[in-house]
């Protein structure tokens, strides 16, 4: 079984077939091929004022005169029509939300760092200015503003936190994210009730991230602490998709400790609790799924794969997804994938989805580097399992030079037990090159 499922659309560039989930309308290799201008390019003096406008029109227009590509190529890269690109060159059309402009910026291969939080005239406000100012996996800013309500702000950092913590890991983020977190219910607490169930639902989103965060920092006790409040608070907004994606983390973070029971439980409370539709349901089926293969169950597991495909096919666009979903794209579905049939020992076709995450990944503006070390040690542990020590020590001497890279502390125990594993074939010339690399 193909989890990857069939496609009836091809790349606009070289004809392949694309994956159902491929959101783009070309393939992985084109969209790397696809031509990107210097970051020198992006910071001329009127390609910095079209940045700081969020002018995507003017951008578009530059690109396409230094680089000779078509607008329906133009278009392909985000997946919508040549007449859209027509209007937004012609300034008939305008991008004000910022996960739409970086969508844009990111394809046309403009660097994060030149892209500001808001467009000129509008002031910065907030947690955000602080997420913004890490330098790297190793920043703690903390000189900030006071704190804001305002709801697109904290929509805003609970973003940045999701991509800082793909790129780097929770270590680096955990105490801001908790010293936000701690702010804002402070907020509440002090009568600030003018908008009560939004702020609560901003609290849930805020405190769930912090979990997730707490988790890979390898903090469990301020990771359940973070997460009951992220569950509370989304009972009080009256968010029910919410409440079940905690639980969701709820039934990881039992996983992550060896309380497989727990952790099925509370996946089938939360998978329970929310219709399977959409990209929320298949989130909870792939958690459901994780669950089921913990506790050996192969036949419930594949059925819960094949719901979260289905699931996962009735998405729209990932703009439409909540802001605390938005990490969970193709990429993440097909890693989930290989992770639940690598535990039910379907090892080829593990190695199949996990590759295809790991591409997918590697095919992105930001890489993911914390998520790439995770895969790459599962297929490094799924080529130890076959048998086949070339090929795990190559998958794991990837995930160390990248860890070297991010602060994660779950990743590091990963290496760390995964070594272990690969302790007793110390004699073969692969491993012991591998362990050759370990400080």
């Amino acid at each position: 079984m193909d989890m990857r499922g069939a496609s009836s659309r091809s790349c606009s560039g070289c004809g392949t077939d694309l994956s159902r989930y491929n959101p783009s309308g070309l393939c992985a290799s084109c969209r790397r091929s696809s031509p990107k201008l210097s970051a020198n390019f992006w910071a001329s003096d009127a390609m910095r004022e079209a940045l700081g406008r969020w002018d995507v029109g003017a951008l578009v227009l530059a690109y396409r005169r230094h680089t000779g590509v078509s607008q329906s190529a133009v278009a392909a890269l985000v997946s919508i029509d040549q007449a859209e690109v027509s209007r937004l060159e012609r300034g008939r059309k305008t991008v004000r939300d910022r996960r739409q402009v970086m969508t844009w910026t990111r394809a046309l291969g403009v660097p994060d760092a030149m892209v500001p939080d808001l467009p000129i005239g509008e002031a910065i406000k907030g947690p955000e200015s602080v997420i913004a100012s890490l330098a790297g996996p190793h920043a703690y800013a903390i000189n900030a503003p006071a704190p804001s309500s305002n709801l697109e702000d904290l929509d805003l950092l609970v973003i940045k936190l999701q991509q800082r913590d793909h790129q780097f890991g929770g270590d680096a983020l955990i105490v801001e994210a908790e010293r936000r977190l701690h702010e804002i219910v402070a907020m509440l607490s002090a009568g600030d009730t003018a908008h009560e169930k939004p702020l609560q639902n901003a609290v849930a989103q805020l405190a769930q991230m912090a979990g997730w965060l707490a988790l890979d920092a390898g903090r469990p006790a301020e990771s359940r602490k973070n997460l009951t409040t992220a569950l509370y608070a989304a009972h009080i907004s009256e968010n029910p998709g919410l409440a079940s994606s905690v639980l969701g983390y709820m039934s990881l973070t039992a996983l992550y400790h060896g309380s497989p029971v727990e952790a099925l439980a509370l996946a089938r409370t939360a998978h329970d609790s929310s219709p399977v539709t959409g990209r929320t349901g298949a989130m909870l089926a792939t958690r459901m799924a994780r669950a089921l293969a913990e506790n050996g169950q192969k036949a419930e597991t594949r059925a819960m794969l094949h719901a979260a495909e289905r699931a996962f096919e009735r998405t729209g666009t990932q703009s439409d997804s909540p802001v605390w979903l938005a990490y969970f794209d193709e990429g993440e579905l097909l890693a989930q994938q290989g992770t639940c049939l690598m535990k039910t020992g379907a090892l080829e076709e593990a190695r199949a989805c996990l590759g295809s995450a790991v591409e997918y990944l590697r095919a992105s503006e930001t890489q993911n580097l914390r998520d790439q070390v995770h895969y790459l040690v599962r297929l490094a542990d799924i080529g130890l399992m076959a048998g086949d020590l070339d090929e795990s020590c190559a998958q794991a001497s990837r995930a160390l030079i990248l860890n070297k890279q991010i602060s994660s502390t779950r990743m590091s125990k990963n290496i760390t037990d995964f070594m272990a594993r690969l302790r007793p074939h110390r004699s073969a010339r692969p491993v012991q090159q591998l362990f050759d690399q370990v400080p």
